[in-house]
């Protein structure tokens, strides 16, 4: 297969959507497929995450105009994909779609967070959204609550597939010795909800004077969350790591992870812990993380995200037992490799891609007509 994947700001940015997009493409490129990664970045830098050897980076531009969009078009033209994969979470999903109308070739939309969240700040309507997925060949979804949120003709062509990180090589030790630890990492952002990661652990912080909560991760909140933690008199239990592109070597040292996000897409932070057999704390309003944690087997999900000290509850019942969190740790290493090692996700990923080269361009304008019939069809009827 000749792919050509858009992966928005792989030169700029270390963001899940990346992270995907990266792997997806190193991974087609691994299994001998002919690849090209585009990106948004006139200033063409180098990518921040590692590509194949054998990948051609190219450069589009950054406006979302027409000359930009009928540059990117000309660019997806000449290397003559077989496939296009358009990686995003908002508007430029439109974008890809309609390039590859015109280049002529099927064109897989990959979206990457909890839809959701996109229509709550008004970056990425819901008739957009359906506007991109109608002009999708297949779409790809990371969770079965996901798919829920389409409606019935667009349902045939949906796959859904979970997202994968890379192996650790060294396990954590949940037990752990006389100092132990607590994990997140995260953008510094409100929607990762750290302030009430904060308020919760400081119900706790004092019964467990051997504990350390640690934040991995930079952002804009970084001073008010030092200051959060300071007023609730936790500041010597609260460590800020701030950003590192090796989280595994904080990973493999830490007892519990915590995700305390109310939206998610599947995240990989928490994978990340699962491959290092860690015991997972999250929320159970959380999409993916509430696939993830199977409550009671391999970690804890607190049942309501707005009633204080629920998220607290569960961190302290595997802060008092090691034997606790040594069980849930080796359910966290299985059903990683069970559901979303590197090989399982991979060939799903190869197989989806396979599907859409066999539908081809014309399965999107059969879809539409389809669809069209359906719509009027009950406009008629009532």
């Amino acid at each position: 297969m000749k792919i050509s994947f858009i992966v928005p700001w792989i030169t700029k940015s270390r963001g899940g959507t990346e992270n995907v997009g990266q792997l997806m493409a190193n991974s087609m490129a691994e299994k001998g497929h002919e690849v090209n990664v585009y990106t948004f970045d006139e200033r063409k830098q180098p990518s921040v995450w590692p590509l194949h050897n054998s990948l051609k980076l190219h450069f589009l531009p950054e406006g979302d105009d027409t000359k930009s969009n009928s540059q990117m078009t000309i660019a997806l033209a000449e290397a003559c994909p077989d496939l296009i994969v358009g990686l995003h979470m908002n508007r430029t999903l439109l974008r890809y779609t309609v390039a590859a109308q015109k280049v002529g070739v099927p064109v897989v939309l990959s979206e990457h967070i909890d839809p959701h969240f996109p229509k709550r700040l008004g970056v990425f309507t819901e008739d957009e959204r359906l506007a991109a997925f109608t002009g999708a060949t297949r779409i790809h979804l990371l969770t079965s609550a996901f798919k829920d949120t389409l409606p019935d003709y667009l349902q045939g062509k949906v796959n859904v597939i979970p997202n994968t990180v890379r192996a650790a090589e060294n396990l954590c030790d949940p037990i752990g010795g006389d100092q132990r630890t607590i994990i997140t990492v995260a953008r510094l952002v409100p929607r990762k909800n750290l302030v009430q990661l904060i308020d919760e652990f400081s119900i706790i912080a004092k019964q467990h004077k051997n504990w350390t909560l640690q934040i991995l991760g930079d952002g804009p909140m970084m001073s008010d969350l030092k200051a959060r933690a300071k007023g609730r008199g936790i500041a010597s239990q609260v460590e800020f790591l701030g950003h590192s592109d090796q989280p595994y070597s904080y990973l493999e040292r830490a007892q519990i992870f915590v995700l305390p996000s109310l939206f998610e897409g599947f995240p990989m932070s928490s994978l990340e812990a699962m491959a290092h057999g860690m015991p997972l704390v999250g929320y159970s309003a959380c999409n993916g993380i509430n696939e993830q944690i199977v409550d009671g087997l391999n970690g804890r999900l607190a049942q309501r995200s707005l009633e204080k000290g629920c998220l607290a509850k569960c961190l302290d019942q595997l802060m008092r037992d090691d034997s606790l969190r040594k069980r849930m740790g080796v359910a966290s290493k299985h059903r990683f490799d069970e559901l979303y090692s590197n090989k399982i996700v991979f060939d799903a990923w190869e197989a989806m891609f396979k599907a859409a080269i066999v539908a081809g361009p014309q399965s999107v304008k059969r879809q539409a007509e389809t669809s069209a019939r359906e719509a009027l069809s009950k406009l008629v009827n009532g």
